[in-house]
C-alpha cells in the first residue's frame, strides 16, 4: 500500500516564502547591474563634457568681452565635424541650412556667381550663371569679390557672412567690388530670381554636347530631354563636360548613366555596418562614342560620371586628372541646423574608390593658365581639351558654329530636403 507525503500548511507557507525571497533577489541584483551600467555610461558621457564645459566656465569667468553663446555654440558644432577629420562633412547652422537647400533647389535670389575661398585669400567667382544680373553685370570668372556695398569682405567672419549681404530682395541694388588681375573694379548689379541650369545642349558640327553643372535635382530630366534633342538632330558621337562641376545627388547621377549604359551595376556604397547596397542600369543604352572632359575641380559624381563611362568602355575621358572623392554625403537634420556627414563609401562597378585617387584620363591635356582664368569665355577654337576631345572623335577641327540663344527652362519645384536622406556624393 503506498503512502502519500503530505506536506502541513506551515511547510507550504515558508517555501512560498523563501521562494519569493529570492526571486526577489535576483530582481535586485538584476537591476543593480543595470543601474551600474546606466551610471558607467552617464559618468562616461559627462566626462566627455567636462573639457567644454570648463572652457565655458573659464571664458564666463575672464573673458573681458561680450559673445553670442548660440554662435559659440555653431562654431563647436562645426568644430567637432572639423575635428572628425574628413574634409567633406560640414556641420550647417540655422540660417547654412536654409541656403544649402536653396542651393540644392537650383534657384535663388541673387546675382548669380558661385563663390570660393580656395584660391587666394579672398572670396573668389569660380563661376558666373548664364543670364543672370552677374553676368550681364560683366562679372568674369576669378573676379576676386573685395567689397559688398563698401564694406570690405576682409572683415566678414566667413563664406555665410558674404551670401548673406550679397544676397537680398529681387529688384534691390548690391554693389559689388572685384578685383581683376591688378585692377580694382565696382559694379552696381540689381538681384533678380536666379536659375542655375543643369544641363546645356548643341551641336558642334555633327557631335552633340553636353555641358553638365552639377548633379541637382531635375538635372536628370533635363539630361534626358537635351539629349533627345541631340539625338534627334542626327549627333553621330557626343562630349559630356563635367570640368568645374561640384557633384550632386547619387540617384540624379544614375538616372542619367542609365541611358548611356548597358545593363549593369553603376555604384556600390558600403555604410559604417558594412551593409552594401547598388545602383544598377537597365537594359538599352546610347550606342555613339563618347568622351568625357574633366579637369582637377571635377568633384565626385562629377568624376564618377566619368570613371563609370570609362570602367564601361564606352567613353574616352579627356582633360585633367580629377579630385579624388571616395565617400557619400548625407544631410541630417538637427534640432537647430544640420549636418551633411560622410555616410557612405562608395565604389566603381569594378569595385574601385576614387578616394584620394580620382580619374586619370585617357587623354590627359590641360588648359594654360591664361585659358584656365577665362575658361567660361573660350570658344570653342581656344578650348583644347574640347578639341583633344573631338579629335578623339574623329573630328579635324571644331566647325565655327553659330551661338544659339539658350532658350528657358522652367525652374525644378524645391526639393522636400527637411529630414532627407538624399545622399550627395
Amino acid at each position: 500500500m503506498n503512502k502519500k507525503k503530505s506536506i502541513n500548511l506551515g511547510t507550504c507557507l515558508m517555501l512560498i516564502f523563501l521562494s519569493a525571497v529570492t526571486t526577489a533577489n535576483i530582481c535586485v541584483f538584476g537591476m543593480t547591474e543595470l543601474y551600474n551600467k546606466k551610471l558607467g555610461d552617464l559618468q562616461a558621457a559627462e566626462a566627455k563634457y567636462d573639457r567644454l564645459e570648463e572652457l565655458m566656465a573659464v571664458v564666463d569667468k575672464y573673458y573681458v568681452g561680450e559673445y553670442d553663446l548660440d554662435a559659440a555654440m555653431d562654431g563647436a558644432l562645426a568644430g567637432f565635424i572639423e575635428g572628425v577629420g574628413d574634409k567633406w562633412s560640414y556641420y550647417c547652422n540655422a540660417e547654412e541650412y536654409e541656403a544649402l537647400k536653396e542651393s540644392n533647389a537650383n534657384s535663388y535670389v541673387g546675382i548669380g556667381v558661385t563663390i570660393s575661398t580656395e584660391y587666394n585669400s579672398g572670396y573668389t567667382i569660380t563661376e558666373v550663371t548664364r543670364n543672370s544680373p552677374a553676368e550681364e553685370a560683366g562679372l568674369k570668372a576669378f573676379d576676386v569679390i573685395t567689397s559688398v556695398d563698401g564694406v570690405d569682405t576682409a572683415t566678414f567672419e566667413d563664406y555665410s557672412a558674404l551670401v548673406n549681404v550679397v544676397r537680398g530682395e529681387a529688384g534691390t541694388v548690391v554693389n559689388i567690388g572685384i578685383r581683376r588681375g591688378t585692377e580694382n573694379l565696382t559694379f552696381d548689379i540689381t538681384r533678380a530670381a536666379v536659375f542655375n541650369p543643369g544641363v546645356e545642349a548643341r551641336m558642334i558640327g555633327e557631335i552633340g554636347y553636353i555641358s553638365i553643372d552639377g548633379f541637382d535635382r531635375n538635372v536628370d530630366v533635363e539630361f534626358a530631354e537635351k539629349l533627345n534633342e541631340l539625338l534627334g538632330q542626327g549627333a553621330k558621337g557626343l562630349i559630356f563636360d563635367v570640368r568645374f562641376n561640384g557633384g550632386g545627388y547619387v540617384d540624379v547621377m544614375s538616372n542619367m548613366l542609365d541611358l548611356l549604359l548597358p545593363e549593369g551595376t553603376i555604384i556600390t556604397m558600403s555604410d559604417n555596418s558594412g551593409t552594401t547596397s547598388e545602383y544598377r542600369s537597365a537594359a538599352g543604352q546610347v550606342e555613339l562614342p563618347m568622351v568625357v572632359l574633366t579637369n582637377e575641380y571635377s568633384i565626385s559624381a562629377a568624376e564618377f560620371f566619368a570613371a563609370v563611362l570609362q570602367e564601361y568602355g564606352v567613353a574616352t575621358v579627356v582633360g585633367d586628372h580629377t579630385t579624388g572623392k571616395g565617400y557619400a554625403q548625407t544631410i541630417i537634420t538637427l534640432g537647430e541646423g544640420a549636418v551633411n556627414l560622410s555616410t557612405l563609401k562608395y565604389y566603381t562597378p569594378k569595385g574601385v574608390s576614387l578616394a584620394d585617387i580620382g580619374v586619370t584620363p585617357d587623354i590627359e591635356i590641360a588648359l594654360s593658365e591664361e585659358d584656365f582664368y577665362n575658361f567660361y569665355s573660350l570658344t570653342d577654337e581656344q578650348d583644347t581639351q574640347l578639341q583633344k576631345g573631338l579629335e578623339a572623335l574623329g573630328v579635324q577641327s571644331a566647325p565655327v558654329v553659330e551661338e544659339v540663344p539658350a532658350t528657358e527652362t522652367e525652374a525644378p519645384a524645391e526639393p522636400e530636403v527637411e529630414g532627407s536622406t538624399d545622399t550627395q556624393p
